[in-house]
C-alpha cells in the first residue's frame, strides 16, 4: 500500500519543506494518540507499542476557484469520513471551503484560523472506541474565486495492529458493535471497495 513519492522539480525547497512538515505531523498524531488514552480511562502509553510505524500518509490539495457555480455543480470532495485514525488538517488562512456534519445532520463550516490545524476522527478510531469517539463526516468545495490549497496527513497504526473495540469501551449493556480486523485488512478493504465497484 505504498509507493515512492513523485517529486516535482519546483519549487526547488518543496520536497525539503513538505518532509518537515510531515515529521511536525506525525508529532502530533502521536500526541494525540496519549491524549486520547488518557480519555479514555487509559495508561498515557497505550497506543505506543500500536504505533511504532504508523500509516501515516499526506496528500497536498489544490482546489481550483468556483466562483458562482450552483451548488450541484460544485468540484471537490464530497461527503466522507476517512479510514485511519486521526486527519490532521492544514487549511490555507482566509479561504472557507471544508465543512463538518454535525449530530443534528447540518453542515457547519470549518474556517481556516491562522496557526491553528483540523483534527478529523477516522474511521479505525471509531471502531476502536466502540463510537465514543466518532467519525467526522465532511466534505470539501472551493467556492472562493482563487485557488486554495490544503494538507491532510492521514494518521493510523501499525498495519498489523488489530483493531477492536478497547475494553474501557464496552460493557455488558454495550457490547462491541465492530468485529476485530487488523489496520492495514481494513485499509485494503476500504480501497477495494472504492476502486473495484
Amino acid at each position: 500500500m505504498a509507493g515512492a513519492n513523485v517529486w516535482p522539480d519546483t519549487p526547488e525547497d518543496f520536497r525539503t519543506a513538505c518532509m518537515d512538515y510531515y515529521h511536525a505531523a506525525l508529532a502530533v498524531g502521536k500526541k494525540l494518540f496519549c491524549l486520547f488514552a488518557l480519555a479514555l480511562d487509559l495508561p498515557e502509553t497505550y497506543f505506543n507499542d500500536k504505533t511504532i510505524y504508523s500509516a501515516a500518509t499526506m496528500r497536498t490539495l489544490h482546489y481550483p476557484p468556483q466562483p458562482g457555480a450552483a451548488d450541484d455543480k460544485i468540484l471537490g470532495i464530497g461527503a466522507h469520513t476517512d479510514f485511519v485514525c486521526f486527519t490532521i488538517l492544514w487549511q490555507q488562512t482566509g479561504l472557507e471551503a471544508l465543512q463538518v456534519l454535525n449530530s443534528r445532520e447540518q453542515w457547519i463550516n470549518v474556517p481556516p484560523l491562522p496557526g491553528t490545524l483540523v483534527i478529523n476522527l477516522g474511521d479505525q478510531f471509531a471502531r476502536w472506541t466502540d463510537d465514543i469517539f466518532k467519525s467526522t463526516v465532511h466534505r470539501a468545495a472551493n467556492k472562493n474565486i482563487v485557488d486554495r490549497y490544503s494538507i491532510a496527513l492521514f494518521f493510523g497504526t501499525d498495519y498489523e495492529v488489530n483493531i477492536e473495540p478497547i475494553h474501557t469501551c464496552v460493557t455488558a449493556e454495550r457490547p462491541a458493535a465492530y468485529p476485530a480486523i487488523t489496520a492495514g485488512e481494513y485499509v485494503r478493504q476500504r480501497l477495494k471497495a472504492m476502486y473495484n465497484k
